[in-house]
């Protein structure tokens, strides 16, 4: 999940990835960097991705998940300037 992420309009950095528990589910906590900003960016998850950390995850679950994050990522990024929900997800560092 780390390294450069593009689509059309838009390259992502993730710079760092880490898990905050939440009772039975989990966030994920993604640090960025995007248009020579800094960003955390918490992308919440329910328990039904907690497979993750049965020692050794399919690896079918994985890919699903990772490509779930970026795509939730680029939403985040080009929805967070005008939708509410998006923007309370992420925090501008610099």
């Amino acid at each position: 999940m780390t390294g450069r992420l593009d689509d059309s309009s838009a390259t992502l950095e993730v710079t760092g990835l880490e898990i905050a528990e939440r009772g039975r589910s989990f966030d994920l906590v993604v640090e960025l960097l995007a248009h020579g900003e800094r960003w955390r960016v918490r992308l919440p998850r329910d328990n039904s991705d907690s497979a993750l950390f049965d020692g050794s995850p399919p690896p079918h679950l994985v890919r699903h998940i990772a490509s779930l994050t970026r795509a939730q990522l680029f939403d985040w990024w080009h929805t967070k300037g005008h939708e509410r929900q998006s923007a309370k997800l992420g925090e501008r560092l610099t």
